[in-house]
């Protein structure tokens, strides 16, 4: 559910990075624990509540860019991941968020307008992105909240939009709230790494992987009366593009990586046992949050078929966890009867 929870280091964050693709940001500011997994690389202030950030696109990630189609296709997912990424950033940079605080989405949404500009090339693709941010404040004059809305450019065109919606605490606030919750202080990803945990089972071309790391679905059940499906979220933790550090819950990007594959399953027909026809990408990603997603207990996962219109479907997914909404989640995925142009 969160955007972030890493714990500070140490030290200053280097001062803002000017607008450019020269290298990546400080990984602090990203709340990131790996550099590889840092992909904004430079911010510039626009006005009092604006800004515009660049982003590399890599041309070689181990979870990003496992996708099996002809041509190679920049992932929609990553560009929400930059978009989380530059939002946490100008937070900080802009807004004067402390480090020391833990970000919680409760909705986000991106929109993929010209999928053609997302192929990949013989470089890395260069984002451009323009926020606006709306804080919501308390009594006290402390930032709760923010909203931020994206649009993102490449090779100057418009590729698509996106919004971001979290709220805000001071990390050990945090901490309080989830014991609070839970009655128990929740176990860390990293006890998870090596219980010999189920992982997800399913074929990885039948939901848009090439690496059996990168499936997050087992156990997948069709319904073909009701167009639907159901499976239970079963991620690798020892994953890095998934889980970069340690987390007391399963993030709000593993959600959507199961909600994806989830409607790929679906739309393709792969979970009655059908082979994958086509090419399918997703056009559009929404998400609203309820509450965290516990790593010890079982996430069940069902999809279900909205409208087809001509060649676009639309899915929406909902997790469940000990019988309360986690998250609902809309996709929408478009199938290519032939490579696209």
């Amino acid at each position: 559910m969160t955007l972030s929870e890493i714990a500070p280091e140490e030290g200053s964050p280097e001062t803002l990075e000017s607008l450019g693709f020269h290298r990546t940001v400080d990984r602090r500011m990203v709340h990131r624990a790996s550099v590889a997994e840092v992909f904004v690389t430079g911010m510039q202030p626009t006005g009092e509540l604006t800004f515009r950030s660049a982003a590399q696109l890599p041309l070689s990630h181990g979870y990003f860019n496992d996708h099996p189609g002809t041509p190679a296709q920049h992932d929609p997912l990553l560009l929400l991941e930059i978009c989380r990424q530059a939002s946490i950033y100008g937070a900080h940079a802009q807004l004067g968020i402390p480090l020391e605080t833990t970000f919680m989405v409760g909705d986000w949404a991106i929109e993929v307008r010209d999928s053609a500009a997302l192929t990949v090339g013989g470089t890395p693709g260069e984002l451009l992105l323009s926020e606006t941010m709306t804080p919501t404040y308390d009594r006290r004059g402390r930032i709760t909240a923010v909203r931020f809305d994206i649009r993102m450019d490449m090779a100057g065109q418009p590729v698509g939009t996106a919004h971001i919606q979290v709220s805000s605490a001071p990390s050990a606030q945090y901490a309080a709230l989830r014991f609070m919750q839970r009655g128990s202080t929740p176990p860390m990803t990293s006890v998870f790494r090596t219980t010999g945990a189920r992982h997800g089972t399913e074929r990885p071309d039948r939901v848009g992987r090439g690496n059996p790391a990168n499936v997050v679905l087992r156990d997948a059940e069709p319904n073909t009366d009701r167009g639907s499906l159901t499976a239970v979220l079963a991620p690798d933790f020892g994953n890095s593009g998934l889980f970069d550090h340690d987390y007391d819950h399963i993030p709000a990007m593993v959600l959507m990586e199961a909600a994806r594959q989830s409607a790929l399953l679906l739309t393709a027909g792969s979970g009655t046992g059908g082979e994958p026809h086509g090419i399918a990408s997703v056009s559009a990603l929404q998400a609203s949050f309820s509450r965290f997603a516990e790593l010890d207990s079982l996430v069940r996962i069902t999809a279900t078929a909205d409208f087809l219109q001509d060649s676009r479907h639309r899915v929406s997914v909902t997790c469940e966890q000990s019988g309360a909404t986690v998250a609902v989640i809309s996709t929408d995925i478009i199938s290519h009867s032939e490579e696209p142009k």
